[in-house]
């Protein structure tokens, strides 16, 4: 099953081996959108390969064990360049999703410019700045937030200071009215950065296939072929 004879390198190509361990691994396509579940389900494939090639290499009696393990430093370089690759379209991918988004939560939450709505917010602003004090106020401010996109307009179009709260608190409530007002928007930044974490299981596959898929003291033992085929020395 695998050159290298260490547990390390026989689990990861075991898990690799399999559909949930590659699911576990490199991330699961499915849950994507086309997109990142194209590249990542590209990437299922790649490695599966990989890992069966790694295996049949251990029985392939035409190598010597360094060629064996000459050859898995082959596989293990495209196999890097693969993951490599992924992660650079993902990262792109990742980018883009939530900026366009974040924009869309951006147009939901935006303000209406009308003079008679600019005076009601400067009020709700002020009214929120009274309730302060009343500790029961926060849970009930959430819900004002959530159901009445006048509220959520006033408090995020002004400093946190205007309403009398931390800037911490406005981000929290600002993602409460995401999620109600713009809940496609505020799902796609969710997904994106879950996209974006796998990024992290990506490196740390790529980090452990070099020495998982071949042994570079073995594979040192090419250095000491002998040429069969060229001429014998003459002395001239």
């Amino acid at each position: 099953m695998a050159l290298v004879n260490s547990e390390t390198a026989k689990r990861l190509l075991s898990a690799l081996g399999t559909d949930s361990g590659r699911k576990a691994f490199l991330g699961d396509g499915s849950k994507y959108d086309a997109v990142p579940a194209t590249k990542i389900m590209k990437l299922h494939h790649s490695v599966g390969d990989a890992v069966k090639r790694i295996g049949a290499l251990e029985w392939d009696k035409t190598r010597t064990p360094a060629q064996q393990h000459s050859a898995g430093r082959k596989i293990s370089d495209a196999t890097v360049a693969e993951i490599s690759k992924t992660r650079a379209e993902l990262k792109s991918w990742v980018a883009k999703e939530n900026a366009a988004a974040m924009q869309a939560v951006e147009d939901a939450l935006a303000p209406d410019i009308g003079t008679a709505a600019q005076v009601v917010r400067s009020e709700i602003r002020a009214f929120v700045l009274s309730k302060q004090s009343d500790p029961a106020f926060g849970a009930e401010l959430r819900g004002l937030v959530e159901t009445d996109l006048r509220f959520a307009t006033a408090l995020f179009e002004a400093p946190a200071a205007l309403s009398g709260m931390s800037q911490e608190r406005l981000n929290t409530l600002r993602l409460n009215a995401a999620i109600a007002h713009a809940p496609e928007a505020a799902e796609r930044v969710r997904l994106a950065s879950e996209v974006a974490e796998l990024d992290g299981k990506l490196a740390s596959v790529a980090a452990e296939v070099p020495r998982s898929f071949y042994d570079g003291n073995i594979e040192k033992g090419m250095a000491t072929h002998v040429d069969v085929n060229a001429p014998l020395a003459t002395g001239e």
